[in-house]
This record gives C-alpha cells, structure tokens and sequence, in this order.
C-alpha cells in the first residue's frame, strides 16, 4: 500500500520547492528586479558592442570605470552567462522530475540539490 500524494503531485511540489532554491540563489545579492531588468537590457546593448556595434550606455560606462567598452561587455556578458548556467540547471531539473519513475527518483533529484521535500509537515 501507498501512503501520500501521487507521483503527479509529488513533481509538481518538487518543482516548486526547486523553483524556490534556483531564486534564492539567483536573488541572493539582493539586486532587486526592477535593476535584473536593466540588466538584461545592459546584456543585449554589450552583445551590440562585441558584434562590432555601439551602444551609448555601455561606451558611458566603460567611460565611468575606465575601461574600454569591450572590456564592459565582455564583463556583462560574463555575468549574464552565470544567469543563463543557473536557469539551464533549474529547467534541466524541472525535466529531469517530470521524467522521475517513481517518489524515490524525485527525492533523489531533490536530494542532490541539498533539498528535502516534506510534503506533511
């Protein structure tokens, strides 16, 4: 006999318990979204730049810090590619549980994430 949610459920509480975890991390500089927004705007502008473009906030601010602009965009681009990793690991997890045979595959999926789901506490 089974005790507990069925595995659909089970997934859907591991995804949002995995959720939670991938922005925790994402958010623990504490860099609120409305400045996340800019970021991704500042992310494209530097793409622009490597291509051989020009973008009047990046060559601004590589002015600001002394750098050259291309040495900004290459640092934006940088950061933007830990957020790309970390989303690409949240959605290879996401996959990863809705492809779980059984309870103990979502745990174990959860597990290596340093997460313990407890559904009935």
């Amino acid at each position: 006999m089974i005790f507990g949610p069925d595995l659909t459920a089970l997934r859907e509480a591991a995804k949002n318990l995995a959720r939670s975890h991938f922005v925790d991390r994402a958010e623990a500089d504490g860099t609120p979204a409305t400045l996340r927004a800019m970021y991704v705007m500042k992310a494209a502008e530097a793409a622009s730049v490597q291509a051989g473009g020009s973008s009047a906030l990046i060559e601004g601010e590589a002015a600001l810090r002394g750098v050259t602009p291309a040495e900004l965009a290459t640092t934006i681009l940088d950061m933007a590619k830990q957020s790309a990793d970390l989303e690409l690991a949240r959605m290879k997890v996401n996959v990863d549980i809705e492809a779980a045979a059984s309870a103990a595959d979502v745990i174990n999926i959860l597990n290596k994430l340093g997460l313990d789901l407890k559904m009935f506490a």
